[in-house]
């Protein structure tokens, strides 16, 4: 059905809206690093502005080729793309919405969204079709949280979704403005020119310290995919350990298998055939100059990579720093590594490897040895059949231990 036909559904004072009239973008890779910068003030009134409207030359903001560069598409170009064009989202991923606790009261400030009361939340199922009707950047996590509006037999529903949950449903025009009429610029004088046209007053030395942490960022950025290592065998145990943690808290710092004893990670340790471990080490480290690469005492993050009847599969994501997952996953797609979509213990979920995207896959993986007197907690490959030393995600398939206990057991 053709995006003219969803037009119908959509009221006109709702089409007024939405309609991009000079509306600032930036890519999802530009707000991580304006999110890692988000101490300095430019960079936070750099996020504030996301999405508002505003008098622009440059709009649609990447990361540039060149350190102290960003690309952009001409907003005389943006307009042009985007006349009369109403985007309609399909929701990809169910669960990814904001419930009404208080702890989601700054971003629903920030929409100007006036939440439900009690726990009656509109939660859109995967394919559900709606409209954004604002978008903003978390200022703590740098995710980007939407107002969402369905439509078709929807209309009237409304809730704040992750917009990682939703993808254009049409092969709309914003797909091309990051590769149409696309141009260089200065990080610095396109700065400039956003901070003038929203009116906002910064010094040239506030301009020149932006630009400096932007280029020494980019640097750290550029670089980060070599502090990535793989290790299996013992390694694997000794990397779990919180002792080896560069910050406390998070994902990683509150996993269940973060303080347990070496002897629960014998399945991993035993399989390095099809079990090995990625590990994302901390800022602090050092090239070693006889093998070149990159070692620290400590790390950010952690995922498991299994060898599958797939492929190669990372397994749910632990960071220290949300904002590394993508990392990660930029380090899976540089090696061709599956990973998951969201990172949950969800056994059901979105494969994916940046090219392409597979629905509820069934993986197995076919183990050495399988009988151990302790073993781990499992995210996604927690049923064990013991009889055939294989793992899977697939209830369907059989099964007789399931090992989601973190004391070291499993269940029947």
């Amino acid at each position: 059905m053709g995006l003219l036909k969803y037009n119908d559904y959509i009221s006109e004072q709702a089409i007024y809206d939405l309609l991009l009239e000079s509306k600032l973008v930036y890519s999802k890779k530009f707000i991580g690093f304006l999110t890692k910068m988000k101490s300095n003030p430019i960079s936070k009134k750099l996020i504030d502005l996301y999405t508002k409207d505003i008098n622009i030359q440059h709009n649609f903001i990447d990361i540039g080729s060149e350190k102290d560069t960003v690309s952009f598409t001409p907003d005389r170009k943006v307009q042009e793309l985007e006349k009369d064009k109403v985007e309609v989202y399909k929701v990809t991923e169910d669960g990814r919405y904001l419930t009404n606790s208080s702890a989601n009261d700054k971003i629903f400030e920030l929409l100007g969204y006036q939440k439900g009361e009690g726990d009656n939340v509109w939660s859109p199922t995967v394919d559900t079709l709606g409209i954004i009707f604002k978008e903003v950047v978390s200022p703590r996590s740098g995710k980007i949280f939407v107002w969402f509006k369905g439509i078709d037999e929807h209309e009237g529903k409304q809730t704040v979704l992750n917009k990682e949950a939703l993808e254009r449903s049409d092969e709309g025009s914003s797909y091309k403005i990051w590769s149409t009429s696309r141009n260089n610029i200065k990080i610095g004088r396109i700065v400039r020119s956003i901070l003038t046209s929203a009116k906002e007053t910064f010094t040239d030395k506030d301009v020149e310290d932006f630009v400096n942490l932007y280029k020494s960022t980019y640097d750290v950025m550029a670089n980060a995919l070599v502090r990535f290592d793989i290790v299996e065998g013992d390694q694997i145990a000794y990397w779990y350990s919180h002792k080896r943690y560069a910050k406390e808290g998070g994902v990683l710092g509150n996993s269940c298998m973060a303080d347990v004893s070496d002897k629960y990670f014998d399945i991993y340790v035993d399989n390095p055939e099809v079990c090995k471990l990625i590990i994302f080490y901390d800022e602090d480290g050092n090239i070693d100059v006889s093998t070149g690469k990159y070692k620290s005492n400590k790390i950010l993050g952690r995922c498991l990579l299994w060898t599958t009847n797939k492929g190669q599969v990372m397994d749910r994501i632990y960071t220290s720093r949300d904002s590394d997952v993508d990392l990660f996953k930029e380090f899976g797609k540089k090696n061709g590594f599956w990973w998951k979509r969201t990172q949950d213990s969800d056994n059901d979920f979105v494969m994916e490897n940046g090219t392409e995207s597979i629905n509820n896959p069934s993986l197995t993986i076919q183990l050495k040895d399988s009988d151990f007197e302790y073993y781990p907690y499992l995210d996604t490959f927690y049923m064990l059949d013991e009889n055939y030393d294989r793992l899977t995600n697939d209830s369907d398939n059989s099964y007789d231990k399931c090992l989601r206990s973190t004391g070291g057991g499993y269940d029947s």
